[in-house]
């Protein structure tokens, strides 16, 4: 009979509400439990190791795993830099060969702190709201959310730049839309992730409401984190839908587009195979317009995280090679990997 496998729970209880005092705060020593008095606080109402989603996830396990420890950590802020209960959980793993059981990775991939204190340690660990994230997808996650900070900042400098006082500046429109790509990129990845889960529900019969149910029973969480609520979904609903009209009509959109066809165009091909539009009644120029670019944001995504995952064990090898970041952009020309220059590069 093969033995079960140790957990250690690990939890990032919700923020303070401003104005409300922490009353009450139990620690890793007490298995986890957060506890406040004050009203309308959120926090987990029992133990983590008795949440539902743990309770789920071990029964599951054959044989049934064992929780030797939890630990909930309460951050000073939203982009908190200090994960002392972390630390705790990660130096249990250590010395027990247990895996890191994390309640909600949510937002928590983006945090550069977070996730270097996690992958430098090594440990395995498993994410009960995002189960496909493992060491290499977190890495990629925050590398990826790493460059984004950079581009976002780079942008915002730039706009600054180039937007004047002066009401209908024509550089004004292109640099909002650079800002908000790497926010856009994000949505799009969180509606890819979460389409077979809307089509599974939609095959049950599910209403939008017994969806926004059912992802928060099963343990998943909204695209900013926390709760799902209906207008959440019937966002990303939209998503989902544009993202699955985009991969369906890729083919037929890229035929038409040989032929040299207008979107109007293509609009009225469309129209004429019966397709159904994004809008009612029928397809428009906007319409097509708006499809050509969601296939072009998906195969952008889709080859910057193929290049990222791709590259990672590259990067690997030349970090315990110990090289410089010029050493590595040497390794890279000799390699036939042009690297633009001024670009920045994190090893």
């Amino acid at each position: 009979m093969s033995e079960s496998t140790l957990y250690v729970t690990y939890y990032v209880a919700p923020q303070q509400k401003s104005g409300l005092r922490r009353t009450d705060t139990v620690n890793a020593s007490h298995r986890g439990i957060f506890r406040t008095s004050a009203p309308g606080f959120s926090s987990t109402p029992e133990p983590i190791h008795q949440h539902k989603t743990v309770q789920d996830f071990l029964a599951n396990q054959n044989p049934r795993g064992e929780i030797i420890d939890s630990y909930t950590e309460i951050p000073e802020t939203r982009r908190s830099a200090k994960w002392p209960q972390l630390q705790k959980a990660i130096e249990i793993c250590r010395q027990r060969g247990a895996t890191l059981l994390i309640l909600e990775l949510g937002t928590l991939a983006s945090n550069e702190s977070f996730t270097q204190v996690l992958l430098a340690s090594n440990i395995s660990f498993h994410c009960l709201d995002q189960p496909f994230v493992n060491q290499t997808i977190l890495e990629a996650l925050s590398k990826h959310a790493e460059v984004q900070r950079k581009l976002h900042g780079k942008l915002i400098r730039e706009g600054l730049k180039l937007t004047s006082a002066k009401s209908g500046n024509p550089n004004a429109a292109e640099v909002i839309s650079k800002v908000n790509k790497p926010k856009i990129d994000t949505a799009i990845v969180f509606a890819l992730l979460l389409q077979p889960i809307i089509q599974d529900y939609r095959k049950k019969g599910y209403s939008q409401r017994q969806m926004v149910k059912a992802l928060n029973e099963e343990g998943f969480t909204a695209p900013e984190g926390g709760k799902w609520v209906l207008s959440q979904l019937q966002k990303v609903l939209d998503r989902v839908r544009l993202n699955e009209i985009a991969g369906e009509l890729k083919p037929t959109l890229e035929e038409l587009s040989k032929q040299s066809f207008s979107l109007a165009q293509i609009a009225d091909s469309l129209n004429a195979k019966g397709l159904i539009p994004l809008k009612s009644p029928v397809w428009d120029e906007s319409q097509v317009k708006k499809l050509q670019d969601r296939i072009l944001q998906i195969q952008d995504i889709t080859f910057i995280n193929r290049f990222v995952l791709n590259l990672l064990p590259v990067l690997h090898e030349y970090r315990n090679r110990r090289l410089s970041p010029l050493e590595i952009l040497m390794e890279f020309q000799q390699a036939g990997i042009p690297i633009k220059q001024g670009t920045a590069l994190v090893a």
